[in-house]
């Protein structure tokens, strides 16, 4: 029986913290060296900065360990999709590395997984170990030790499903320190004013009002260079934009039966009709409705604000249809006001880019939503 690891995904900020340590996961006992603050999670302390991009998951092995079956086995965990996100989008893609690159330039990577067969180890008692901040802030290493492939395998399936909430949400947890680090007090200020709440903004973004029920935060756009070929040589520009942001609006609130999914959506396409246009003359943004992508909904917590999140995909509708992307929202009766208040965050990228980044910032500014005092 595997021992499983016992914990809180919302521990994951109460950590208590203690002294740094190296990790030689090769050919030896996990480490010791570290007071344990719960079963199998250690904490460091390391400032130095990360590496590796959002989505990234760096997994650490031999080569001959490195199998077929290993790898679908870490996919079925940690490859999932967001759903129902479409062009489809991994919550984690793997990396390989060995373990004399690992030492030589992997340590810091945000997202690690070390895997390894260990005589030591008695069969059927593979052990897991979770270390956050170990090699860089805010960075997350499992290590996974065992007899053989077949309790590797056995860990992997059992333990990792635990372990993976863990990853999921320091990936928009670091976007979330980010954000609050920037501050931007212009428009947590004028959010407080307007609808009664605070979100953290990244620096950057530009708040935009032209009513009192509606408001639109943009991010600044996020682009890859191109090289394109020209005659006497190369040059290079800007292309494959991503256009992100978050609209907040509120509605008058009657009674409870407008706190339905149904409701909240039909006056989603309503508000974004009239306040969602395209630079398109009679095209404006709507929410997409195939069968194969419908929203889904699910009833979570904020804070202490109690609310409805939706995830789905929307196109821009009307004369014409040019073009469409991913929103992320948050539903909610104002626990101060007759309002019904609804944040939505909304991603328009091509299918070339990863969109992996540009969704844990929108995921960590809806989770920043606070009601001031």
């Amino acid at each position: 029986m595997i021992r499983g690891i016992v914990y809180s995904v919302l521990a994951l900020t109460l950590f208590v913290s203690c002294g740094e340590a190296e990790s030689k996961p090769r050919k030896s006992a996990a480490n010791s060296a570290q007071r344990i603050w719960q079963s199998g999670i250690y904490q460091g302390n390391s400032t130095l900065q990360y590496t590796g991009k959002a989505g990234e998951l760096v997994v650490v092995a031999d080569n001959t360990l490195y199998t077929d079956i290993v790898v679908a086995a870490i996919d079925s965990i940690f490859g999932d999709y967001m759903r129902p996100y479409y062009p489809p989008q991994q919550y984690f893609e793997q990396v390989f590395m060995n373990f004399e690159r690992y030492q030589k330039v992997g340590k810091r990577a945000r997202n690690l997984l070390i895997i390894d067969i260990q005589d030591s180890i008695p069969k059927g008692e593979p052990r897991v170990i979770v270390k956050k901040g170990f090699y860089a802030r805010t960075q997350l290493l499992t290590e996974i030790f065992a007899h053989d492939t077949d309790d590797l395998i056995d860990a992997i399936l059992e333990e990792c499903p635990s372990v993976f909430a863990i990853y999921d949400q320091q990936e928009w947890y670091r976007e979330y320190i980010r954000h609050k680090e920037e501050n931007n007090h212009v428009a947590r200020k004028k959010l407080a004013q307007q609808f009664g709440l605070t979100l953290d903004i990244p620096g950057q973004a530009r708040y935009e009002s032209v009513k009192s029920s509606f408001a639109r935060i943009s991010l600044p756009d996020r682009s890859r260079q191109m090289d394109v070929k020209s005659q006497g040589g190369y040059s290079s520009a800007k292309a494959n934009f991503i256009q992100s942001g978050v609209m907040i609006w509120s509605l008058p609130f009657r009674d409870s039966s407008q706190l339905t999914p149904d409701y909240l959506m039909r006056a989603r396409d309503t508000v974004l009709k009239y306040n969602a246009k395209h630079e398109i003359s009679g095209v404006y943004m709507g929410t997409q409705d195939h069968p194969a992508v419908l929203p889904t909904h699910r009833y979570i917590k904020i804070g202490e604000v109690q609310g409805i999140e939706f995830k789905g995909l929307f196109k821009f509708t009307g004369r014409f249809e040019p073009s469409g992307g991913k929103f992320w929202s948050f539903h909610f009766k104002h626990p101060k006001k007759d309002e019904i208040i609804a944040i939505s965050a909304y991603l328009d990228a091509p299918p070339t880019m990863s969109t992996a980044m540009d969704l844990r910032r929108l995921q960590a500014i809806i989770y920043s939503l606070k009601i001031p005092d």
